[in-house]
């Protein structure tokens, strides 16, 4: 969920993607308060958005509503990537619903692979079912409770990939974004497992704290796609012993090859390019 643009490219991104969410331009379809917060649904042309917090300041989930698989945002593809490189892929945790865009594509591309949605708010359930076409299906089940103690109650290494999408309207929620939560993580992803974390270069700070607090737990830096024009950052950490050998652009291309080529609209040999290579994080 949230996709801010790149500063070099703000005003591309704003032409093309983001003139859809211009307030004064835009139809609002529903403004509400939840326990959780503030949420505005907007309609501008054939693009929905789903807000949270103060309107136009982040937007979580965009549809085309004449074509609801269409990319609007690049940072799914990037999460889509931890299919191909992880051998461990079949049994995933997502927490953060948003739009239900993701799940949808799940439902739509993925048939085989089983995806739990947990959500904390039920009226963002709500809202995916009334505005974004998305509804629970064979293998995308919801589970309305918060990711934090969702996690805590499954047995040890329950999940293979755990994906952390999670946005309050600021930014991740405290409780999960803390080095005892992602501890809590680790200890139920199976060996050999991935956690998955949207993140916000544009939070600069709070960016790199993650990355840290990250590379601690899990003992090496993480693998790290990032975008081309938005400011996200997908993190992806192997639960594995220390010194494993990182993956190379190359043989994460390769595996893309192999293993999955596409999901619904994204091509993952092209999000595979966007893996970026860092020193070493004390």
């Amino acid at each position: 969920m949230s996709e801010p643009p790149k500063k070099g490219m703000m005003a591309s991104f704003f032409s093309s993607v983001l003139e859809p969410f211009r307030e004064k331009e835009s139809v609002v379809l529903l403004e509400t308060d939840s326990e959780y917060g503030h949420i505005t649904v907007t309609e501008k042309s054939n693009v929905r958005t789903l807000f949270m917090g103060p309107f136009g300041l982040e937007a979580e989930t965009s549809m085309n509503v004449d074509d609801p698989d269409a990319p609007v945002f690049e940072y799914p593809g990037l999460m889509f990537m931890s299919l191909p490189v992880c051998d461990l892929n079949t049994d995933i945790l997502l927490v953060g619903l948003g739009g239900g865009y993701i799940p949808r594509l799940f439902q739509n591309y993925l048939p085989r692979k089983n995806l739990t949605v947990v959500e904390i708010d039920p009226t963002i359930v709500d809202i995916s079912e009334r505005f974004f076409n998305f509804t629970p299906g064979k293998n995308v089940k919801i589970e309305v409770r918060d990711g934090l103690e969702y996690i805590s109650s499954a047995p040890k290494a329950h999940f293979d990939q755990i994906w952390m999408d999670a946005f309050d309207g600021n930014y991740i929620p405290e409780h999960l974004a803390s080095e005892e939560f992602l501890e809590i993580c680790r200890y139920h992803i199976k060996p050999g497992g991935l956690l998955v974390q949207n993140l916000h270069a544009t939070k600069k700070e709070r960016y790199f704290e993650q990355l840290l607090k990250t590379a601690r737990v899990f003992g090496e830096s993480p693998m790290i796609f990032n975008g081309k024009r938005c400011a996200n950052s997908v993190l992806m950490s192997h639960n594995s012993p220390p010194g494993r050998h990182p993956l190379t652009s190359g043989i994460v291309l390769n595996r893309v090859k192999e293993r999955l080529q596409t999901v619904g609209p994204y091509d993952l040999r092209k999000e595979a390019r966007k893996l970026i290579k860092l020193p070493s994080l004390p």
